[in-house]
């Protein structure tokens, strides 16, 4: 009776009305959203479309926060039944899917797989996946990309970078060799995020400094300083100030005497602006940690 309430208010011809019931409806059913999903792309009645996002949104959100929320996993299984079937409209789908990169745990990870394989979802499939936490995701994602078109590759690498994925370095490190220039530098991009140590990195040739100075700072941040100061001394050597000074934060943060001798000769660089940015990092790195 709640939910018939629910989906009579919410395609009222009073707005007030609507916007009442998708206010209230956190307390309905998970067993709303299905019905709801049917009109959220209602063309002929955009205020009543509205209502039935937002009361499915509203439903979303009352289960978002509390993993342990009573209705959370019913909530779950109506976005993921709607998302998946091909029976529903594709704005049913995307909408349930852009939720579901909220709430949706790792079981939900084999059915969201293989949206990725749908040119019209795999963009908000890859995304639901890439901020599900755990393992699985990961390897969702490194199994697409062997299967997924050349134009979609990037992104699945963009995804595995943002997640910081060691699994896909390999991946990373084939992928930099591809004479697909673009495939190449989104493989150095996520490699860069990575930040794990390999033993020959294939750079391409024009790769983004950013990405090798993100590489750097994984390296650092892992307890590699050799390694990370040799890439730091790379672009002190570039002529673009900016590089020059991304590459003295991060030999201040290595915070070694290496690092200090490293420093000491751009306290008095002729350039401004690493001067400053020098000088500013010395005093950090002699105050210490906690600076």
């Amino acid at each position: 009776m709640q939910n018939e309430k629910l989906l009579a208010d919410i395609q009222s011809d009073d707005k007030d009305v609507r916007f009442s019931a998708w206010r209230a409806a956190a307390d309905a059913d998970p067993s709303a959203i299905a019905p709801l999903s049917k009109l959220v792309d209602l063309k002929e009645k955009p205020g009543v479309a509205k209502a039935a996002r937002e009361a499915i949104i509203t439903m979303t959100h009352s289960v978002g926060k509390d993993t342990a929320h009573p209705k959370r996993a019913a909530v779950n299984k109506e976005l993921l039944a709607i998302a998946t079937s091909d029976g529903a409209s594709n704005a049913a789908r995307t909408h349930c899917l852009r939720l579901l990169s909220n709430i949706a745990p790792e079981e939900s990870i084999p059915a969201l797989a293989k949206l990725l394989a749908n040119a019209d979802l795999q963009e908000e499939a890859i995304y639901a996946i890439e901020r599900i936490p755990g393992p699985a995701s990961n390897k969702a994602l490194i199994a697409a990309f062997r299967a997924a078109k050349d134009d979609f590759k990037p992104r699945l690498l963009a995804a595995l970078g943002h997640r910081r994925s060691e699994d896909a370095v390999p991946l990373c490190i084939e992928a930099m060799r591809s004479p697909n220039e673009a495939l190449a530098l989104a493989a150095a991009r996520a490699f860069g995020r990575i930040g794990k140590k390999a033993a020959t990195v294939p750079w391409p040739k024009n790769v983004e400094p950013d990405s090798v100075l993100r590489y750097a700072d994984g390296l650092r941040d892992a307890g590699n300083a050799a390694d990370a100061l040799r890439i730091y001394k790379t672009m002190l050597a570039r002529t673009e100030e900016h590089l020059q000074c991304a590459a003295i934060v991060g030999i201040a943060k290595v915070g070694s005497p290496e690092a200090a001798a490293t420093l000491q000769p751009i306290l008095k660089n002729a350039n401004s602006r690493v001067r400053i940015t020098a000088q500013q990092a010395w005093r950090r790195m002699a105050a210490g940690p906690s600076a």
